[in-house]
């Protein structure tokens, strides 16, 4: 049994995101996984913005406890969130900035970055509103995954399982049947 971390970084619940997260879960828990969710906007645990001061003098807080356990027993980290102006949701960005610490997520030795969550895979879907071509053309998307996988993953010890980015979305939501079922084949 495998267990899910899912984390949400879409402000409106009614959102293709946040139904790709509901699809993937049921898939899953259907597979047999036990899944955890974090909704950042509207989780009762808030962090405040993250300064750089507290970068090197990072006090623990009750916030930090509380993610950083469900980070702990995940095996596995599923990230939903919409490509907004080239690159995650500042919500999401804060949240990877204060629970993806030193001394939990990575430290240095010999003045070299050693990764502490090493045996967790991470997966990344993300939704645009042009074309995915379109993002493909002008290196946007492997930017994004590039920076997701090399500055966050593999820095602290994990492995990028998957990235997906699902382009052409609108509000008339035209295409979000097809991509509801691509993203439940993806739980395997």
């Amino acid at each position: 049994m495998k267990n899910i971390l899912v984390i949400i970084a879409h402000p409106k619940r009614e959102s293709l995101t946040n139904a790709m997260a509901t699809s993937y879960i049921a898939e899953a828990v259907k597979d047999g996984s036990r899944v955890e969710t974090i909704d950042l906007y509207h989780s009762k645990m808030q962090q405040p913005f993250f300064t750089y001061e507290d970068a090197n003098a990072l006090e623990v807080t009750e916030e930090m406890r509380f993610f950083q356990a469900k980070i702990e027993k995940a095996d596995e980290l599923i990230f939903f969130f919409p490509f907004w102006w080239g690159g995650m949701p500042a919500i999401l960005k804060n949240f990877i900035d204060w629970n993806f610490s030193k001394g939990f997520a990575f430290t240095y030795e010999n003045s070299r970055p050693k990764g502490l969550l090493k045996g967790k895979s991470v997966k990344v879907f993300t939704t645009t509103g042009a074309p995915k071509l379109f993002y493909m053309l002008t290196g946007a998307s492997r930017r994004l995954k590039n920076t997701i996988k090399e500055q966050i993953v593999h820095f602290c010890g994990m492995e990028m399982k998957s990235f997906y980015l699902y382009g052409g979305v609108d509000t008339s939501g035209k295409n979000a049947k097809e991509i509801l079922l691509d993203v439940k084949k993806r739980v395997r």
